[in-house]
């Protein structure tokens, strides 16, 4: 490692000197370009070649063999994971013709990942090509959207419970598909940025460190809308069997999944704001509502006798008991967050040697 110092050139330029050996290798002289990358913390230097085939590099197919491919649901998978990958161009080929069954996941699976689409189609062969520009796409947009379609997919599962209302548990089941597409751009970007470090901050991300925790954040959230999707299609059944409850044990199930929704948005605001306090106290209060969902689990098995009635709330509780683990998960991602920055709380000191 070879260390320079800024040198400063009138009245605001800052300079750095080039190495010599590194300027002789590129061909470099007086008059010459050089780019500037930034990736995270670090600035890449390249000279004016390097940054030509930087741009020019070509974009390779990947072949996907749908011939090897007899299992149901495979082809799907397969397309989904070279999309997160990050790869452009998708090339499903056959030896002979494409399959119907192969065709129909191939099509669906584009209406479900954002930027994909079919450009060439024959007899054998599909092209799939993504145009996603990811500076369009910064990441915290894209957590507190997937977040809102979970938080408005339980909110409207739960209200139409309360009012027997079909088509908001409608409403609650439809939106999973667009919390699945949100999901796979999410993870499609940050796998992205691990490869090419100067997406890092074209994605709102401070550096490398922030890779992990979206990952993780991402999933969680997905899943919440997945606890929201199962909590509709309880409600459902309820609501087409007619089913009746004392009001005061709606109530309690209302104002529990309210608490579940709060801590939900909390655990996500102390992540995006930093707000170490508002994560401890979202995590305490976590750990209050799982006493909470317990207890009206036993109120649930003495008031319910109905055992398809029974079944149908105890899922919708073991949902809601699943979004508040989450709530306190991402409180704990919250803590990490907070420390990467040395601060008044918790900072790197020198240790003095002797």
């Amino acid at each position: 490692m070879e260390s320079r110092k800024i040198q400063k050139v009138g009245i605001s330029t800052l300079t750095v000197s080039l190495p010599k050996q590194w300027a002789e290798t590129q061909n470099l002289k007086k008059g010459d370009q050089v780019f500037i990358v930034q990736e995270g913390d670090s600035l890449r230097l390249l000279a004016a070649e390097g940054a030509r085939k930087r741009l020019e590099k070509p974009v390779p197919d990947y072949v996907i063999d749908a011939d090897a491919i007899t299992d149901p649901g495979m082809m799907e998978r397969v397309i989904v994971g070279n999309y997160v990958l990050g790869r452009e161009r998708i090339v499903v080929k056959s030896a002979s013709r494409l399959k119907s069954e192969h065709l129909k996941e191939i099509r669906g699976v584009t209406k479900r990942l954002m930027g994909l689409g079919i450009i060439e189609e024959t007899g054998e062969r599909a092209l799939l090509q993504c145009s996603i520009e990811p500076s369009k796409f910064p990441i915290d947009s894209l957590i507190k959207r997937l977040y809102s379609l979970g938080k408005t997919m339980l909110n409207d599962a739960v209200e139409a419970l309360i009012t027997k209302d079909r088509s908001l548990a409608d409403d609650a089941i439809r939106r999973e598909d667009d919390a699945d597409m949100m999901y796979w751009l999410i993870v499609r970007l940050v796998l992205s940025a691990q490869q090419d470090d100067s997406l890092i901050t074209k994605l709102g991300m401070e550096t490398r460190l922030n890779n992990a925790g979206y990952r993780l954040i991402s999933k969680e959230l997905e899943t919440v809308a997945d606890c929201a999707h199962d909590i509709a299609v309880s409600v459902l059944e309820l609501i087409d069997r007619q089913a009746e409850f004392d009001w005061s044990l709606l109530r309690t199930l209302k104002e529990t999944a309210d608490e579940a929704a709060s801590l939900y948005g909390d655990g996500l605001a102390a992540l995006i704001t930093r707000d170490l306090r508002l994560a401890n106290r979202t995590v305490i209060a976590s750990h209050g509502l799982e006493a909470k969902l317990q207890d009206f689990l036993r109120l649930l098995f003495k008031k319910v006798e109905e055992p398809q009635d029974l079944l149908a709330i105890k899922t919708i509780v073991d949902n809601l008991s699943r979004i508040t683990g989450y709530s306190n998960s991402i409180s704990n991602v919250a803590f990490n967050r907070y420390l990467e920055r040395s601060t008044s709380l918790c900072k790197a000191v020198a240790v003095e040697t002797t």
